[in-house]
C-alpha cells in the first residue's frame, strides 16, 4: 500500500472516530437530564439554568401575618429575607445540580410527612420566573410555581442547606 493511501485512511479513521465520539458525547449530554425536564418541564429547567437573576430566599414559619409570604405545598409561609445572588461563586454548578438526573433519586416516592421548608431559590428573567423550596429536614424540593416535588441525593441536600444560608448572609453584608 503507497504510503498517501495509508496517510489518507489514518486520517478518514480519525475523522470517523471523532464523528462517533461527538456524536456520543451528545447522545450522553441530551440524556443525562430528560427526568429533570420531565420533572420541572422544559421552560422552568431553562430558567434554572439561564435565568440572569437568581434570588435566595429565606422562609420563616407558615403564616398569616402580613408580609410578603410564598406559598409552598399549600402552605403561606412568610419571607424573612431574600438576596440577590446572581454572580455568587459555586452558583452556576449549584443550578446545574438541579437539572442533571444523576441530582435525584428517581426510585424513591416523595415524600407525605410535612415539610420544613427553610429555604429556596428564585431564578428569574424579566417577568418570568421559578421558585425552588427545599425542605430542611427531608430531601424534597418544591417546584412552587407548578407544585411539583423531587427527593434530592442526600449529599446534596445537605450542600443546598449549608450554601444558600450562607449566600443570604454573605449578600447581606
Amino acid at each position: 500500500m503507497k504510503e498517501s493511501l495509508r496517510g489518507k485512511l489514518v486520517i478518514l479513521f480519525i475523522f470517523g472516530l471523532s464523528a462517533v465520539m461527538g456524536g456520543y458525547a451528545w447522545w450522553h449530554h441530551f440524556n443525562q437530564g430528560r427526568k429533570c425536564l420531565e420533572l420541572w418541564g422544559g421552560e422552568a429547567a431553562a430558567l434554572i439554568r439561564y435565568a440572569p437573576v437568581v434570588e435566595a430566599i429565606r422562609l420563616g414559619e407558615s403564616s398569616e401575618k402580613s408580609g410578603d409570604t410564598i406559598s409552598v405545598g399549600g402552605q403561606s409561609i412568610l419571607i424573612e429575607q431574600q438576596a440577590d445572588i446572581s454572580g455568587t461563586p459555586g452558583l452556576v454548578h449549584a443550578r446545574q445540580a438541579l437539572i442533571e438526573d444523576a441530582s435525584f433519586l428517581w426510585n424513591q416516592t416523595v415524600p407525605t410527612e410535612p415539610a420544613q421548608w427553610r429555604y429556596a431559590l428564585r431564578f428569574i428573567d424579566g417577568e418570568r420566573h421559578v421558585t425552588v423550596a427545599f425542605d430542611e429536614i427531608g430531601t424534597r424540593v418544591h417546584l412552587v410555581e407548578d407544585g411539583k416535588d423531587g427527593v434530592l441525593k442526600p449529599t446534596l441536600k445537605d450542600a443546598y442547606q449549608k450554601r444558600v444560608p450562607a449566600w443570604i448572609d454573605q449578600a447581606g453584608e
